[in-house]
Formats: C-alpha cells, sequence, structure tokens
C-alpha cells in the first residue's frame, strides 16, 4: 500500500493559496528602456525612439539590399559560369553528333556493292545519285584508286578533280587517304587532324579503304560552325595534342588548350578557366580525343547584377524618403496626446483622481485615454471597497479575539471548575468501594451495589474523557507556529505505546521526516489509533506509510459505511457506545492547524484509510526516510 495515489472522495476543507499580481507598466516600462539605453531620449521622449525605429528600418533595408546585391552578383556569376559550361557540353554533343554521322557515312559507302564492283560507270552513277544529297555536312565524295605510287581520283562527285594525282588535287587527303590504306582507323574509318580550307568552308576529310579493291574512298565533311554551335558562343575543337581541329574566328577562345584542361576534359569533366576578361569552359567530344571550347565575356555575367544594384538603391531611396515623412507625420499626431496623457497620470499617482481624461480623438489614443479613464473609475471604486474591507476585517478580528477570549474563559472553567468537583465525586466513589471492600470482608453481600460504583467510576471516565477531547478542540484549533523535525515512525510508536493497544498491532511501511508540533501530532495519532481499535477489536492491525504529497493511517477493518463518510469528522458523531464524538473532530482540527488536508480515502477496500494530504513541501523530498520499517506492539 505504499506509494497510494491521492484519490478518493476528500473530507474536510479545501485550502487555497491566491495572490494578487499588481504590475505597474509605464514604471516597468521605464526601468526597462533606463536599464537597456544609456541614450536619455530614447529612454525618455517618445519621438526619439521613433526616430530610431525608423533608423534601424532604414539600415535594416539598406543591409538588406546589399546582401540582396551580394547573393545576386554571386549566384548571376555562378549561374552564368554553370550555362557557359552547359552550353559547351551541348556543343560537344552537337561535334560528336557530326562526327559519328560523317564516320558512319564513310564507312558505309565504302562497303557499297557498286564501288566493289570497280566499275567506273558504275560507281560514278551511284555516288553522283545520292551521298551528296542527302546530307548537308557532305560536300564531296571521292572513289580514290591507290595502286599507283602517288594515287589517283578515279571518279569524284566534283568533276574538276576527277582523273588528276591526288597529291595534286588535294595534298591533304594523302596522309588520310594514306591512313586508311593501312587500315588505321576506328571501324576502317580516319580523318584528318585538322581542318582545311575549302571552296564550301572549313572541311574535314574521312577515308575508308574499299573492301576487295586497291581504293579508299574520301567523303568531305564541312564545318559548319554556327549551326554546331548553336549561334550563341564561339565554337573550337582541340584534337588530342590540344592543337585547333577547327576554330573560331573568336579572339577570346585561346589557339590551344591548356594540358591541365585537357587532361580534366578528356577524363569525362566539363572545366571553366579564366583568360584575361573572359571565361573559357571546355567539355568533351564522347567517342573521340576532341575537346570542344567556348567562352563569353566576364562583362556578360555582371549585367543583370547591375540591374539589381540599381534597383535596391532606387528602393532604399524610397523606402527612406516614405518612412520619413510616415514617421514625422505619426510622432505629431502621437507624441502630443501621450504627453498630455502622461501628466495627467503622473497627477492621479499623486492623489487627484479627479484629473480630466476627456478627449476628442476615436481612435487608439482615444480608447487609451478611455481605458486610463476607466482604470482610474476601477481604482476609485476598488480603494472604496478596500477600505470597507478593511474596516469589516479589523471588526471580524476584534469579534473573533472576543470568542477566544470566551474560549480561553470556558477552557479555563472546564479546567478547574469541572475538575474539583469531579476530583471530589471521584473520592467519594473511592470511599464507597473501601467500605464495600470491608463489608465484604466480613462476610456482607455487596456485589450488587458494587454494580452502581463502577456505573459512577465509569460515568467519572466519560466526564473526564469528554473534558479532555473539548479542551483539546478549544486550545488546539488555533494554526501551529512553531514546528519541529520529526519522524513519522517515531511518533507514530510513541503514541502507540500512549493508547491500550491490547491485542492490536502496528506496521510502519514507510516513514520519513516531516515538520510538525510533535504533540500536536502526537495526540492526533493517539485518537485515530484509539478509533480503529474501538471499532475494528483488539485484533486488529493499523498501518503508517506515505504518499506523494503527505501520509496515511489505515487499518483492516470493516470500514466506513459510504452513507457516514460524509459526517465521521462533525463534533458528537460516533457509533460507539461510550465515545465522545470528539475524537475524529480532533483529529482534523490538528491536521487544519498544520495546514493539512485530512479525508477518507473511500477506495480503499481492505478497512478505513484515513489520508493527510499537502504536508511536503515541493523541495523537501525527505531522502533521510528509511525503505521500510516493521513494529509491532502488544499490550503488556
Amino acid at each position: 500500500m505504499t506509494g497510494r495515489d491521492d484519490v478518493g472522495r476528500r473530507i474536510g476543507g479545501l485550502n487555497g493559496d491566491s495572490g494578487d499580481v499588481d504590475g505597474r507598466a509605464s514604471n516597468s516600462a521605464d526601468a526597462l528602456l533606463g536599464d537597456g539605453c544609456s541614450l536619455a531620449i530614447i529612454s525618455r521622449r517618445y519621438g526619439g525612439t521613433v526616430a530610431v525605429a525608423f533608423g534601424v528600418v532604414v539600415l535594416l533595408v539598406a543591409a538588406t539590399g546589399v546582401a540582396s546585391y551580394g547573393i545576386a552578383h554571386q549566384t548571376t556569376g555562378s549561374e552564368g559560369i554553370g550555362d557557359l559550361r552547359t552550353t559547351a557540353t551541348v556543343q560537344a554533343e552537337a561535334v560528336g553528333g557530326w562526327h559519328d554521322a560523317l564516320r558512319v557515312r564513310t564507312r558505309t559507302l565504302s562497303n557499297a556493292t557498286a564501288l566493289q564492283s570497280g566499275n567506273e560507270t558504275r560507281i560514278r552513277r551511284f555516288l553522283r545519285n545520292g551521298p551528296t544529297t542527302d546530307s548537308d555536312s557532305v560536300t564531296a565524295v571521292h572513289y580514290v584508286e591507290t595502286a599507283g605510287v602517288r594515287g589517283t581520283v578515279a571518279v569524284s562527285t566534283n568533276e574538276s578533280v576527277e582523273g588528276g594525282l591526288l597529291v595534286r588535287t588535294r595534298p591533304a587527303w594523302r596522309p588520310v587517304v594514306a591512313a586508311a590504306n593501312g587500315d588505321d582507323g576506328v571501324d576502317g574509318v580516319v580523318h584528318s587532324e585538322r581542318a582545311y580550307d575549302s571552296s564550301d568552308g572549313p572541311a574535314l576529310a574521312f577515308a575508308s579503304p574499299v573492301p576487295g579493291r586497291d581504293a579508299v574512298l574520301v567523303v568531305v565533311g564541312t564545318v559548319d560552325e554556327r549551326r554546331l554551335s548553336g549561334g550563341s558562343t564561339p565554337l573550337t575543337v582541340f584534337g588530342e595534342t590540344g592543337e585547333a581541329v577547327f576554330a573560331s574566328d573568336s579572339d577570346i577562345v585561346p589557339e590551344t588548350a591548356p594540358e591541365s584542361r585537357m587532361d580534366a576534359v578528356t577524363n569525362g569533366t566539363a572545366v571553366t578557366a579564366t583568360r584575361g576578361d573572359a571565361v573559357v569552359a571546355y567539355a568533351p567530344v564522347d567517342g573521340t580525343q576532341w575537346v570542344v571550347a567556348t567562352a563569353a565575356e566576364r562583362g556578360a555575367f555582371a549585367r543583370p547584377t547591375r540591374f539589381v544594384g540599381l534597383t535596391a538603391a532606387a528602393i532604399l531611396a524610397v523606402t527612406v524618403l516614405s518612412l520619413g515623412a510616415v514617421g514625422l507625420f505619426l510622432t505629431r499626431w502621437t507624441v502630443g496626446p501621450l504627453t498630455k496623457l502622461t501628466r495627467r497620470v503622473r497627477a492621479m499617482e499623486q492623489g487627484d483622481l479627479d484629473a480630466d481624461l476627456s478627449t476628442a480623438r476615436r481612435d487608439e489614443v482615444g480608447r487609451l485615454y478611455a481605458a486610463v479613464e476607466g482604470m482610474r473609475d476601477r481604482t476609485r471604486e476598488q480603494l472604496r471597497q478596500a477600505h470597507e474591507a478593511r474596516e469589516a476585517t479589523e471588526q471580524s478580528r476584534r469579534e473573533l479575539q472576543r470568542q477566544n477570549d470566551r474560549l480561553d474563559q470556558f477552557a479555563s472553567t472546564l479546567s478547574h471548575d469541572l475538575r474539583n468537583p469531579l476530583t471530589v465525586a471521584r473520592g467519594h466513589a473511592d470511599l464507597l468501594s473501601a467500605q464495600f471492600d470491608a463489608l465484604a470482608a466480613e462476610g456482607v453481600e455487596t456485589d450488587a451495589l458494587r454494580r452502581h460504583v463502577h456505573k459512577l467510576e465509569g460515568a467519572h471516565d466519560r466526564i473526564e474523557s469528554i473534558i479532555e477531547d473539548v479542551l483539546t478542540l478549544t486550545r488546539e484549533g488555533a494554526s501551529v507556529e512553531e514546528t519541529e523535525r520529526v519522524h513519522l515512525g517515531d511518533i507514530a510508536r510513541d503514541a502507540w505505546a500512549n493508547v491500550d493497544s491490547k491485542d492490536a498491532g502496528i506496521v510502519v511501511t514507510e516513514s520519513r521526516p516531516i515538520e510538525a508540533d510533535r504533540s500536536r501530532l502526537l495526540r492526533a495519532f493517539e485518537n485515530l489509533f484509539r478509533n480503529a481499535i474501538d471499532h475494528v477489536g483488539e485484533g486488529a492491525t493499523v498501518e503508517l506509510g506515505t504518499l506523494s504529497d503527505g501520509f496515511y493511517v489505515a487499518d483492516d477493518g470493516p470500514g466506513i459505511p459510504e452513507d457516514a463518510v460524509d459526517d465521521i469528522f462533525e463534533y458528537g458523531h460516533t457509533d460507539s457506545e461510550g465515545g465522545t464524538g470528539l475524537g475524529l473532530s480532533i483529529v482534523k482540527t490538528i491536521a487544519e492547524a498544520h495546514g493539512w488536508r485530512l479525508y477518507v480515502d473511500t477506495t480503499y477496500e481492505d478497512g478505513a484509510m484515513f489520508v493527510f494530504a499537502d504536508v511536503f513541501d515541493r523541495d523537501d523530498h525527505g531522502w533521510e526516510a528509511s525503505a521500510f520499517e516493521w513494529a509491532t506492539t502488544d499490550d503488556d
């Protein structure tokens, strides 16, 4: 049963603390401003505060504009370089497509049946009826016989070179024809290392051997820079050695590619490099050792940034002018009424609650005047009510003092005026008992008379018990002023030793130190223990344990009937023939004098449980409390 939750019906008073929060808004604001700012104009003048606030806004707008300009500059530059790198990659894909198309065309034409026949008429008809008309890149196709020492252009789509020697017709073809004749190319196709000038513009020769013949087919493709580059940026293609295969007329693209860039690009990565006032992007051409280079002026990246800067400057200027005009208007419109209101509030602080708080304003300032006026009226009413309450409290205090004096007088009467005759009566009863003993020694039958003496003595004991309970109620009802650190288990054992426990026992399941009036807590335990023994019997077991915010005392009896729970703490309530009906009332009075709450836990099913709540402070953890204690006391 240790650590039971604080549940069940709560019998007794529920005490709560309430507090008033008295805040002075204007004084607090002045204190905060005075402590937070060293400038008197800010802490004492609303206009100065507004000026500083607008200044801060202007600074924030300016900082935002500068930051935006910086971000735009950085972003535009990064995006421009990224776009240039993307352009180079796109151009590389276009060049790769052009190269692959010419290489495939050359290999396909060289494997044609007409070329393998060796019949020049048939070859001429085949070449002039198709290869140069179904492709924009192919400008001429030449069937070159290589059986001779120098080679002869046997058939050509260009009649002007047909029948001429290779070296005289186009010296630039000789290396590529020799390489094709030696089958050094990819898939049997080779091309010239760099472009040469032709009547149709820069051209590149692709060559492939004709199967079964001492001949090589040469396909000439023109380099259309504008079409391959997309017409936006210059285009230059570098070969494996870094020399230009075909170059742009633009001066911003270098004539040769740096070796470091060639290494990076041939590994499959597009890179950029700065060259004077230009940025050059390099991208690899898939399937080749070529590298595409394109370039753009660095100034082209800065044009959008300059526009952003001018826009931010214009916004800042408009913002400063607008804020200045609005700030001046708001300051004049607000400071005057607030200054007037401040003077009147200070007059109210000095006791003048009749200060004029009228105004013609109907906006927020007017509502502020109305609110202050309402506060002034409520303050008047609260002062009146406080004065009346103070007088009522003083009257109640005087009445309470008179009642306490009467209670003291009543207690004195019980202690002296009633005890004296009771003592005399008890003495006569003792004399009668002695006389009966003497008569009994002489053989006289006195049992019938002794029963009357025993009833008389019982009545005296009951009167004595009632006097003790009434004295406790009258003298122990006041609040506890002085407490000491006591241990629940020790007080419980001392109280158990003071009662006639007969064969009953007590179990302390958990104990801890508390702050209490030792004598009053001892009396409360004694009454609870007697109540348990009287209602349960001589074999009762009483248990003491702690809860999260207090402790409990429980027994293993039949419990308290549900219809009697609400009345057990009432004065005079008892279901025992010899009880006074004040025992549990005394326990409740002692608990409330300590500021505790006492109630019955109706959810406890093993008997009756009395719970003392609100005993421990929040920071009172009771670390010195023992984990388990056991005590059983039998009647000596």
